[in-house]
């Protein structure tokens, strides 16, 4: 019996997810200059010319990743403009960003493709956009901590340095656990935003 349309575009999609996988892991180990097609296709388990049915360049692939990054970044400034309180958005952030990572997931690939982009340089205008939405989050999260400071749950510090703060320990453990592998044993949420998150008194 022939596949539906619905079963096809199943196959497709998982077909895309590992070649996506794939891409991050080789342009993290080579560099996106000295990755080929046939390295995405060899790591992804597909031949070349599947490849093709789905990407027509390593670049296409590449601007699929950094725009899929870009709409992960403006989800999550989103979520800094609620009116939830700050110390439970910025602990929810933390609990997700540390589950996912010590998955292997999607946090982890987003680190090393924002490393590879900002080696790439922003050049590509779909690059500048990733660059764009990542300093808006960051400005979001300044906003976030200057917020959580005037309601007593944040420590005192300038906004800006804590927030970088914040951002220099996510990407130090993403590196981490990259080097460490199944061995990787990360922070607790809790600990993760102790400089941050006043204790209750």
């Amino acid at each position: 019996m022939p596949r539906s349309e619905a079963q096809n575009e199943v196959i497709r999609a998982a077909t895309r997810e590992k070649l996506q996988a794939a891409a991050i892991t080789m342009f993290t180990r080579k560099g996106f200059a000295a990755t080929s097609v046939g390295d995405i296709a060899g790591a992804a388990g597909v031949s070349v010319g599947l490849m093709y049915r789905h990407y027509r360049t390593k670049e296409d692939l590449f601007g699929d990743l950094v725009e899929q990054a870009a709409t992960g970044l403006e989800r999550a400034a989103a979520l800094f403009r609620t009116e939830q309180p700050a110390a439970e958005l910025i602990l929810a952030f933390a609990t997700e960003f540390l589950d996912d990572l010590a998955a292997g997931g999607a946090t982890l690939e987003f680190y090393l493709l924002l490393q590879q982009a900002v080696l790439k340089g922003p050049d590509d205008p779909r690059i500048a956009v990733l660059l764009d939405r990542h300093e808006a989050l960051h400005g979001e999260t300044v906003r976030l901590i200057e917020r959580g400071q005037r309601d007593g749950t944040f420590r005192d510090g300038p906004a800006a340095a804590l927030a970088d703060l914040f951002y220099a320990t996510l990407g130090g453990l993403a590196q981490l656990r990259l080097i460490r592998g199944d061995r990787f044993s990360g922070p607790s949420p809790e600990l993760l935003t102790t400089f941050l998150i006043k204790e209750p008194s």
